[in-house]
């Protein structure tokens, strides 16, 4: 199969889409983004009822639909392989990369506010998620994201000492560094400072965040901020 077009349909903010738009740029695959038409008669058609898709035309102008951003990032991988990572280390550098943000993106759903719900939880509740020292010892689910982004820290200090500045692999731009990016910049936007604790975070996000696969995604597309301060 020789890919022609691959098109990602995501809505209009900072959220599950960006990631795989990240991906897509760097990967220099054949992409363009569009915005879903009509997503409430076309959502009971999509396999799994939900944002992003990734809908890949071939030349025999056959379509396959691949979705969640898990699922579009691990393609990906499949189609150029070294954004899965060039040695094994890289790979699962990359991997872990990817299930940790995914931590971090649930803590967001269940407890930040959105440009659509104000309030998830109580002030203290989210006070803590942002403000509470890392402890490691209580269950995952009542750690702040300071645990999460301590424990990043402390992954590339362990398995990514002897790479580049501002890199976890080899390569620097991996699937797992691209959900990597997406998810600290959800972060930014909400706190600014959030990252200043963490050294090898700040050069990661500074480094990644000047490539020019990523500022096509950060500047010329439509992705907007979702998760807001509460």
């Amino acid at each position: 199969m020789q890919i022609v077009k691959t098109t990602l349909t995501y809505f209009p903010l900072w959220a599950r889409g960006p990631g795989p738009a990240i991906a897509l740029s760097h990967s220099k695959l054949p992409w363009e983004s569009k915005l879903p038409n009509d997503w409430e008669k076309v959502k009971p058609m999509t396999d799994f009822g939900k944002l992003p898709v990734l809908t890949i035309t071939d030349d025999m102008k056959n379509k396959l639909h691949i979705s969640h951003e898990l699922g579009i990032l691990s393609f990906v991988g499949r189609q150029v392989p070294e954004m899965a990572g060039e040695t094994f280390l890289d790979w699962s550098i990359s991997t872990q990369l990817m299930g940790e943000c995914e931590d971090i993106y649930w803590k967001l759903t269940n407890y930040q506010p959105t440009t659509r719900v104000s309030k998830k939880c109580s002030r203290e509740e989210l006070a803590a998620l942002w403000n509470s020292d890392p402890d490691f010892s209580i269950h995952n689910r009542n750690q702040g994201l300071h645990c999460n982004l301590a424990l990043i820290e402390r992954f590339g200090d362990k398995y990514s000492r002897q790479m580049d500045a501002g890199k976890f692999t080899s390569r620097g731009n991996t699937i797992g560094e691209c959900k990597l990016f997406s998810t600290l910049h959800a972060l930014v936007m909400i706190e600014a400072n959030i990252l200043d604790k963490y050294a090898r975070l700040g050069e990661f996000y500074e480094r990644f965040g000047g490539l020019e696969g990523t500022k096509v995604v950060t500047k010329d597309t439509v992705y907007n901020q979702y998760f807001v301060k509460g």
